[in-house]
């Protein structure tokens, strides 16, 4: 056997050994980094899902609904349907015997959460005497804190002079007098079963907040009657939830503490000299 030969097979081996710790340091840093850098084209998550089913049913003759309705939001994993977030809607501003939990939309499943285990689907939030009503608002607490891309989106079946307007407006603290719109105001169909939303926004990163507020305002309606005027189901706020700067943070020093424990291999495999032709 060449002693030379075996010699140079030996330094090989030996130098190729940074060589492999070079790629698994590598191979870590690049999944670590994945774990904490957002992707853009990240799925929207279910912030926030009213769909009105744990009340009691609709009474099945006049008047067309139960006082009340169901005001607490569904979340995982209680329904695997349900949002990421608990929240809880009110009613503002109208009069207690005008609203209350009706019978469903005629299209059953109407903007449904995917997964959601209510399969019932038999109640909506129904809103009678519109034209006494107009400026009441539905009102629901939202963690706003690292979400961008929001997006809010309901079922709604118009009959007869019901509402023909909703503003979506926000504040960081909910206190009188600190709400501002979001966008224009989503515009109402009358005598359709449809599905209608604000589109996307994003709230200022000043205004992000633990005590967010979203608020739901009615306008337009024109009907006194005691009939099925307007009636809205399965209220959804979609968001991306981004990483906090903290956890991106300490991804990034886990990267780079990983360098640095990589940093001997790492120097010694940057100043390997030429093998020598044996």
């Amino acid at each position: 056997m060449n002693t030379n030969n075996a010699v140079s097979r030996l330094r090989i081996r030996r130098r190729s050994r940074p060589f492999r710790s070079l790629l698994v340091a590598v191979a870590g840093a690049l999944v670590l980094s994945a774990a904490f850098v957002p992707k853009a084209n990240a799925n929207c998550d279910l912030i926030v899902y009213f769909n009105f089913e744990d009340q009691a049913p609709p009474p099945s003759s006049p008047p067309p609904f139960n006082p009340g309705f169901d005001g607490v939001a569904d979340v995982v994993p209680q329904n695997p349907g349900g949002g990421i977030q608990n929240s809880t809607l009110t009613m503002n501003g109208y009069n207690t015997t005008d609203f209350g939990t009706g019978p469903a939309l005629a299209i059953a499943g109407t903007n449904r959460a995917p997964g959601d285990t209510d399969q019932t689907n038999n109640s909506a939030l129904v809103m009678n005497r519109t034209s006494m009503n107009n400026g009441a608002f539905l009102q629901f607490n939202v963690n706003t804190i690292n979400l961008q891309d929001l997006s809010l989106s309901f079922a709604v079946d118009n009959n007869g002079n019901g509402f023909n307007s909703a503003q979506l407006s926000y504040s960081s603290t909910g206190a009188p007098g600190t709400f501002t719109n979001v966008g224009s105001a989503i515009t109402i169909t009358t005598s359709a079963n449809a599905i209608v939303s604000t589109g996307t926004f994003n709230i200022p990163l000043a205004d992000q907040s633990a005590t967010g507020v979203f608020r739901l305002t009615f306008s337009g309606g024109q009907s006194n009657g005691n009939n099925r005027e307007t009636a809205i189901d399965n209220i959804q706020l979609g968001a991306t939830v981004v990483p906090e700067p903290a956890t991106v943070l300490g991804g990034l020093f886990g990267l780079c503490g990983l360098c640095w424990h990589q940093r001997r291999r790492l120097i010694r495999f940057a100043r390997l000299p030429r093998l020598r032709r044996t």
